[in-house]
């Protein structure tokens, strides 16, 4: 009956068009963002200009449909400025005027493609003809349950799926959803369990039902330039030279370039992703931006230092660098997976930001995200002039001095937990009740 034509992905602020798609008996939708109502559209193309602020910070949006008299007929809801699925997609179902279902409308986006490389739909599992959005159903039992199903493939591995259910005149999405909480625990002791923590975690009053606890494998995202080159002349290769005997009994000197290769690592199974600076528009989402990423490397491939001197991007001399966005970004990519996490910004000899939000819009997001975060610089701050806009920043322009800065990532990575709770909330809005002790939201 209802749902969103405008899938935000990435980063949203400032004055963005919102949406929906409607059918009968439909007269008019209310528009709620983080629980206040902002709008009323009551007409095709049943669009409104919606202003999101100036900084980035975790939206929910909520559209209610309204009959006639004012009655709510259904609900369609998204979050903002939070980890998206690579791919998704909405339906809603168009009805004649007896309120009889006759086709689906779908509306689907992904971050890898404009357009999906197919498109598959059921009607209680028999396959569908699919030739634009809308799909026609076929005559069925109106007192009988039945479930339509919508599949878009972008690539091998990315697709979204939403199966529709209805009988007669309902309709309803089926899905159980949880918000991931990253913890930080604050005494040393036995780790607690999801019965320990009853009641700890509160929203607006009210205690959440903690499903799980768990540690796991973390995450981090670090932003970088795309060049190795500072980072060799501050960090050094991390090589050694030995000596070794040849068969005439000689010892010659041989230098090994990886000889310190697993020196200030992750643990094993930990992953390290760079997201670099440099950005890209995504088609068809006005305003987002796309940034690249590297592959995922294991504390089992190497040390922060090894990869921060050999890990870069191909594009050497970018158009422009944008160090804040990229940051925040990679809040996003740190969280998606409901890991522990953390994101690292290291400054380089970049002369100029050209990001759209400021470092301190940027700290105060990722905040509200519950990422910790960490600005390190391989200059001094009397060599670099982007240090003063980041506040609290460590200087890495030594291996000793990294390896520093990199025992405090870990220490904050080891006491983390993340807790699962029942619902998909805004990170803000969850708190710690008295009973959390030993406990704090990591940030």
């Amino acid at each position: 009956m209802i749902a969103f034509a405008s899938l935000f992905l990435g980063l949203v602020v400032g004055v963005v068009p919102v949406t929906v798609l409607v059918e009968k008996p439909v007269a008019a939708v209310r528009i709620e963002l983080d629980g206040r109502t902002v709008g009323r559209v009551a007409q095709a193309p049943w669009t409104l200009a919606l202003d999101f602020g100036a900084e980035p910070l975790p939206h929910e949006l909520v559209a209610r449909a309204l009959d006639a008299e004012g009655k709510e007929v259904g609900v369609a809801r998204q979050f903002v400025n939070l980890p998206r699925p690579p791919a998704e997609v909405e339906v809603v179902l168009e009805r004649d005027a007896k309120g009889r279902a006759v086709a689906a409308r779908f509306s689907g986006q992904s971050l890898i493609a404009s357009r999906p490389a197919r498109v598959t739909a059921t009607f209680d599992e028999k396959p569908l003809p699919v030739e634009s959005t809308r799909i026609a159903l076929p005559d069925y039992d109106p007192g009988a349950r039945h479930i339509v199903s919508v599949e878009l493939v972008f690539g091998p591995a990315v697709r979204s799926r939403t199966d529709l259910v209805f009988g007669g005149a309902e309709t309803s999405v089926v899905s159980s959803e949880l918000t991931a909480v990253a913890v930080r625990a604050t005494a040393a002791g036995k780790s607690p369990d999801a019965p320990d923590l009853a009641g700890a975690l509160v929203r607006r009053g009210r205690a959440l039902p903690v499903v799980a606890v768990e540690q796991g494998p973390a995450m981090v995202c670090v932003v970088r330039g795309p060049s190795v080159a500072l980072a060799l002349k501050a960090l050094g290769t991390g090589g050694k030279t030995t000596l070794l005997r040849q068969p005439d009994g000689r010892r010659l000197p041989q230098f090994d370039r990886d000889a310190s290769r697993y020196e200030m690592a992750l643990e094993k199974d930990d992953r390290a992703r760079f997201i670099w600076p440099m950005p890209r528009t995504i088609e068809n989402s006005p305003g987002a931006q796309l940034f690249d990423k590297s592959r995922d490397f294991l504390g089992a491939d190497g040390g922060i230092a090894w990869l921060l001197t050999r890990v870069e991007h191909p594009q050497q001399r970018p158009a422009e660098i944008r160090l804040a966005d990229a940051a925040a970004v990679a809040g996003l990519e740190a969280t998606a997976t409901g890991q522990r996490r953390a994101v690292i910004l290291v400054i380089g000899d970049e002369k100029s930001d050209d990001s759209r939000h400021s470092p301190a819009s940027v700290r105060r997001y990722l905040e509200a995200m519950r990422v910790p975060f960490y600005v390190w610089s391989l200059k001094s701050a009397a060599t670099q002039p982007l240090v003063k806009n980041w506040g609290k920043v460590e200087e890495v322009s030594s291996a000793a001095r990294l390896e520093e800065a990199f025992a405090r990532v870990k220490a904050d990575l080891a006491s983390q937990r993340i807790v699962w709770v029942e619902g998909r909330y805004l990170p803000q809005e969850i708190t710690l009740s008295e009973s959390a002790a030993g406990l704090e939201l990591a940030k």
